[in-house]
């Protein structure tokens, strides 16, 4: 091999020095050298010799050439500065990665097992990963990393969601010990505004609004708004929230809507985010009024409305009949919430309405529920219950045709059109909050009326061409 010290003609010789100083160090650090241990103290010795003759016999500035020509033509022939001298063969090819994913109905410990892992070695890495991340935590389809030392495993890596990453390591003997990570992401507005031509899901997620932003904004409406009845064609919405990028700009991590704006059928609602000075949050439209209504007009998600409030021809009785309330056809078993905070009045059967539920809330409103399945646990007379909490499930108990829930409003002891809890107004804001309230609204306009500023001066810049193709100016 040829020799590639540096040249003798040139005055600085240390980097030879170092090179030789640097692979001394490393023959004393490293444990995994060709040079077996038995001769390992031979090669040492050579090596020191080498040194002391190149301490003497390196050339200094008025040294001649020839001298150092022939200085070098003792010394070894193989490079020094080559970082994979002495790596023991076979030593990485030893070094493997596995990518496990966890299955419905499976655990850490199992996984492991099944995968080649030890029971003790399972079970010490899931009590050490328990210690840091809870195991009830993990869901079908999350991946782990397995790092190998030929059959020994090393280390476990596990990574949640985008800012957070598990490590568990093998350390002295068989022990294992874990830790989490954090990253700490920088996060940027962003504001999607558009029509519905197809859903609402599908022409947000179009414009990039990620899925958790538009659940959210569902949740917000749902005390106003029927989704499946209320929406039209050309219905305006619009989100702006926080997001945060990797560095190829897509978005990675979501989090609350600031603001959302929805005019179903021309009935424009704009809501806030607000914390209060206790840290808790809700959304509030430009008087203080909560989006969240004192009952909810649709009690039961997913389901069809298959008979309205009013006269009707009775499907079972075969006359016209006054239909005292709305019907929602929906699967046997489907959850229904309660509409509001209140107390059940009665939990029982219930002549022709099968399985009943009646509850008592507040400002002389009741609201009923008919043809249950059954009932949820704790649900009694006397009980007390929250906007939202599961009470039932849909069934065809009583007078009924199929499966469906039967649900009736009654105020001050009338049958009400349930349809018309979505104009009921939300809860006000307490006046102590209303000041920090109006400066973070007016905060959040100026932060939307910059965004949708940029959106335009987008729209309208010019497109540019390559050289020679002349400039084509943004239109008038």
């Amino acid at each position: 091999m040829t020799s590639r010290f540096p040249d003798p003609d040139l005055p600085d010789n240390r980097s030879l020095k170092a090179a030789v100083s640097q692979r001394v160090k490393a023959f004393f650090v490293m444990n995994n050298t060709r040079i077996y241990a038995d001769k390992r103290f031979y090669f040492l010795g050579a090596m020191a010799a080498s040194a002391l003759v190149l301490g003497f016999a390196l050339p200094d500035d008025k040294t001649p050439p020839p001298a150092a020509n022939a200085m070098a033509s003792v010394l070894p022939s193989f490079d020094l500065t080559r970082d994979d001298l002495f790596l023991e063969e076979g030593r990485f090819d030893a070094l493997s990665e596995t990518h496990l994913t966890l299955k419905s109905g499976q655990n850490l410990g199992p996984l492991l097992q099944q995968n080649g892992v030890s029971p003790q070695t399972a079970y010490k890495v899931t009590q050490a990963f328990g210690s840091v991340f809870d195991p009830r935590k993990l869901r079908a389809g999350q991946n782990f990393a397995l790092s190998f030392d030929g059959d020994t495993l090393t280390d476990l890596t596990f990574k949640p969601n985008v800012d957070t990453t598990v490590f568990v390591s093998r350390g002295d003997g068989d022990n294992f010990s874990a830790r989490q990570l954090t990253a700490e992401l920088k996060f940027d507005r962003m504001r999607v505004s558009g029509t519905i031509e197809n859903s609402l899901y599908l022409d947000a997620s179009r414009l990039g609004a990620p899925d958790k932003v538009i659940q959210q904004f569902a949740n917000i409406y749902e005390y106003s708004v029927d989704f499946q009845r209320d929406i039209r064609k050309g219905d305006a919405f619009e989100l702006f929230f926080e997001v945060s990028r990797d560095h190829n700009g897509k978005v990675v991590k979501a989090r609350n809507l600031l603001f959302t704006s929805f005019s179903p059928r021309g009935r424009t609602m704009d809501y806030y985010l607000f914390e209060d000075d206790k840290g808790r949050e809700n959304f509030y439209d430009a008087d203080g009024k909560t989006a969240k209504r004192k009952l909810r007009a649709t009690p039961v998600n997913g389901a069809r409305l298959s008979s309205t409030y009013g006269k009707r021809r009775h499907p079972v009785l075969g006359y016209r009949k006054m239909h005292k309330g709305v019907d929602f056809a929906a699967p046997r078993g489907t959850p229904i919430m309660a509409a509001g905070n209140g107390t059940v009045e009665r939990a029982n059967r219930f002549g022709s309405f099968g399985n009943y539920i009646k509850i008592r809330h507040s400002d002389g409103y009741q609201t009923a529920y008919a043809h249950l399945k059954g009932f949820a646990r704790g649900i009694k007379a006397g009980a007390y219950v929250t906007q939202d909490q599961i009470i039932g499930y849909v069934g065809t108990t009583g007078r009924s045709t199929g499966p469906h829930l039967h649900y009736e409003v009654h105020k001050n002891g009338r049958a009400i059109n349930p349809r018309t809890l979505n104009q009921l107004s939300g809860k006000p804001i307490a006046k102590k909050d209303r000041p920090a309230f109006d400066a973070r609204r007016k905060a959040v306009d100026a932060m939307r009326a910059d965004y949708a500023k940029a959106d335009l001066v987008a729209e309208a810049a010019p497109i540019a061409l390559p050289a020679g193709y002349g400039v084509l100016a943004a239109p008038n």
